[in-house]
């Protein structure tokens, strides 16, 4: 299946006559000082019984931030919303929380479909294109319900088409738009699929439960060529250091790989690792009972390259990547791993579990040693592997640390230029000394509780020596807790410019 909200989202050109035969169930238009005197908006504004003027009016004069009006007669559109949009010097992040109150009323409304009427004014530092693709995509990602375990209680989304309306563009900047629309419709749609995966119950959500979901994306994305390891194949490999983590549980453990080359044969590929612990109690190492029901979502990594790769094959992208989802279940037994344990990492590295509530590291060492048969570019893993990188960015951003400088400054850009932010810290030698261990080449964790998100990175560090790499701790920012708990499809819009726009 494809995770896909909104059918269609299509742009295009409008003039002060064409608004008004745009036949819409709503209508919505940007407000800001400029819109009062905007041409295209001269024909409704003049219509027999309409209060737009007025309306914008007290939306300009801080009265109200959105009005909701009958459309006035001889008008294609059902409703008409005006909403105040966000100042010029608006952060980013603003931006995206404002297309998302607008789908919010869309959804709210029960509108089947919407047009939105985009201001020429955007706000500094950006461009329309920017505005077009972040618009696309929030609409499709907050278009996003999650319905899938409820029988009673399901609130269908009625929305199925937007369009996005421009006024005045040439037709070569409207093509240019088009195609940011397109790329921000296909990277929400990613957003999307992970948020389901992650927002799936545990017991909805297994890893042999993900590896059938993988495999049925060939249906839906043939480009992709997808393949699968299962415990006795790890085993194989002499992956002691992964096995360890789902001996405790009644579910195997599986690892799938998703290849796209849609670039030239010739370039290697840049190979995405994604955490995948369907459910994580702590193992023997018990965590408290306290929100560990939110422990289904650390597997949002795995989730991430779920959706990402879909991504890639519906933009046809001219891309070598290469994903891979490592997944497990983390569950204490008599079968369980201890702490004190000792075990054989495909690398040949030994590991002592000092804590088996460590458990992502041990997954991820043996598929980071496991990726070097693809020769890759670039190898990024992106993990829920710390509660330290809570504390210390909170939600807003991604942690990221690497053994490559470049790939760190791209992908900082790239969450710059998506939105969808990060923040480096520091992988000094300095902090090597915290995996060391009288009984084994390496311990799972470091001394004490500082620097908790640093030392999970140096743990991996030794697993990464022969290929340029970087990690992302994604564990603050792949769900939100609270009221609105739920997935956030982080880090895709982050991904996808990296990969898509970041000249890798």
């Amino acid at each position: 299946m494809t995770y896909k909200v909104l059918s269609s989202l299509t742009a295009n050109n409008v003039n002060s006559a064409d608004i008004l035969k745009v036949k819409t169930d709503l209508l919505i238009i940007g407000v800001n000082k400029k819109t009062s005197s905007a041409s295209e908006l001269k024909d409704l504004k003049s219509s027999s019984n309409s209060m737009i003027g007025e309306s914008m009016n007290e939306i300009n004069n801080g009265t109200r931030k959105s009005i909701f009006l009958p459309a006035p007669a001889k008008v294609g559109a059902k409703n008409i919303l005006l909403i105040k949009e966000p100042e010029v010097d608006a952060a980013s992040f603003l931006v995206i929380r404002h297309f998302e109150e607008i789908m919010g009323m869309i959804k709210s409304s029960k509108s089947k479909d919407f047009a939105f009427l985009m201001s020429s004014a955007t706000p500094k530092k950006v461009d329309l294109n920017w505005m077009a693709e972040v618009a696309a995509r929030t609409f499709e990602a907050a278009a996003y319900t999650f319905n899938a375990t409820k029988n009673k209680t399901a609130k269908p989304v009625t929305v199925k088409k937007g369009a996005m309306l421009f006024s005045g563009l040439t037709p070569a900047k409207l093509k240019s738009v088009k195609s940011s629309v397109q790329f921000g419709h296909a990277v929400g749609e990613g957003m999307n699929a992970t948020k389901h995966l992650g927002d799936l119950p545990a017991n909805h959500c297994t890893p042999r439960i993900i590896e059938t979901k993988t495999k049925a994306l060939k249906k839906d994305f043939p480009a992709l060529k997808i393949s699968s390891l299962n415990e006795k194949d790890l085993e194989r490999l002499k992956m002691g250091s992964y096995l360890s983590v789902g001996k405790g549980s009644d579910e195997p453990s599986r690892m799938m790989t998703i290849e796209y080359r849609g670039g030239a044969k010739d370039k290697q590929p840049l190979v995405l690792v994604g955490k995948g612990i369907t459910f994580d109690t702590g193992g023997i190492s018990l965590k408290p009972g306290s929100a560990m029901d939110e422990m289904k979502w650390d597997m949002c990594g795995a989730a991430s390259v779920f959706g990402i790769m879909q991504t890639l094959a519906r933009l046809k992208a001219k891309v070598n990547v290469v994903g891979l989802l490592v997944c497990a279940e983390n569950m204490p037994s008599a079968r369980a791993t201890k702490p004190g344990d000792v075990v054989t990492s495909m690398s040949g590295q030994t590991i002592e579990i000092l804590n088996t509530d460590a458990e992502g590291r041990l997954v991820l060492c043996d598929a980071l040693t496991y990726v070097k048969k693809f020769k890759p570019s670039h190898v990024i893993d992106m993990a829920t592997l710390t509660g330290a990188v809570v504390v210390a960015l909170g939600t807003p951003a991604t942690g990221v640390m690497g053994n490559d400088q470049p790939l760190a400054d791209k992908i900082l850009a790239a969450g710059e230029a998506s939105g969808d932010r990060a923040w480096q810290l520091p992988l000094w030698e300095e902090y090597a000394h915290c995996t060391k261990t009288n009984f084994a080449d390496l311990a799972n964790i470091g001394g004490g509780r500082e620097a908790g998100t640093i030392t999970a990175a140096s743990f991996l560090s030794n697993f990464t020596k022969e290929y340029k790499w970087a990690h992302m701790d994604i564990a603050a920012s792949a769900w939100t807790g609270g009221a609105k708990k739920g997935g956030s499809g982080r880090p895709v819009p982050l991904l996808a410019e990296l990969i898509l726009k970041g000249n890798l």
